[in-house]
């Protein structure tokens, strides 16, 4: 499925929800809120050291992998803009605000779908 198809899936579902499982329909309202909201910032692109502050490895590190065409650059020869989308993140590394989430506002989506999906059965 696309992506940005979860968008109406989810709010189609919380319109269907809305009568008989508000909880349920604003949870599906809020994830296809954030979804949206990560896929609208995804295309933003950010300086390398915010790309480190957000996954965690080394100015240096990133400058090589641009360098190597491992990431796209989006900037300029001498001053590299990596997209957020492509910011790499260090296995284990958990930052605030990574790829969008907003102000330890996090909702587990599956978590949501999995309720629902088998209150539904």
């Amino acid at each position: 499925m696309i992506v940005a198809a979860l968008l109406l899936q989810w709010r189609s579902r919380a319109s269907d929800l809305e009568r008989y499982a508000p909880v349920a329909a604003q949870a599906f309202r809020d994830a296809a809120d954030e979804l949206a909201e990560a896929l609208n910032g995804a295309e933003e692109t950010v300086s390398l050291k915010e790309a480190s502050m957000l996954g965690g490895y080394p100015v240096d590190s990133l400058q090589r992998m641009v360098a190597h065409g491992r990431i796209p650059n989006y900037g300029r020869k001498g001053k590299p803009r990596i997209r957020r989308a492509d910011v790499p993140v260090k296995p284990g590394y958990a930052a605030a605000g990574l790829h969008g989430e907003s102000g330890g506002r996090h909702i587990d989506v599956s978590a949501v779908v999995a309720s629902v999906t088998h209150r539904s059965r």
